[in-house]
């Protein structure tokens, strides 16, 4: 009987060593490779400061929130990697008689993103001419008064 134990140990032992050595043969699991994908920022308010060169005064278009699908355009647009891999200035040539548009993204994680474009810039990405052409855009705007007022 204790023959019989002492080959048991010897086998297992046997077993278990070889086990060993193979797993510390093998080559090591690789995790698995991290996505490139950066993490998207979620816009809550984006600002238009329009002015025009050689003239006074300048247009504040404000956006906080979505309540229209327009508003929600604007706000995708702002988060969208596109618009965070905008340069901070789109400008070639003089901005006399041209508007300068400085626009400035909020963002949930307290961030911001700010760029400026000229008016006519040629190689200006779309996604700044979007959100330019989507919050100045004032075609419905409804004047709360008649017309001719108030000289009726």
């Amino acid at each position: 009987m204790r023959k019989l134990m002492l080959s048991l140990t010897a086998v297992l032992a046997g077993v278990a060593g070889t086990a060993g050595a193979a797993l510390a043969t093998e080559p090591a699991p690789q995790p698995a490779p991290a996505s490139a994908k950066p993490a998207l920022k979620k816009a809550i308010a984006v600002v238009i400061v329009r002015t025009r060169g050689g003239r006074p005064g300048q247009s504040v278009y404000t956006l906080v929130g979505a309540s229209t699908r327009q508003d929600a355009e604007v706000l995708r647009l702002a988060s969208s990697p596109a618009f965070q891999a905008l340069r901070p200035r789109y400008a070639s040539g003089s901005a006399k008689n041209r508007y300068t548009y400085r626009i400035e993204a909020g963002y949930r994680d307290d961030s911001k993103k700010r760029v400026t474009v000229l008016e006519g810039t040629p190689g200006t990405p779309k996604v700044a001419l979007d959100v330019i052409r989507l919050m100045t855009d004032e075609t419905d705007m409804q004047s709360p008064f008649p017309p001719g007022f108030p000289f009726n």
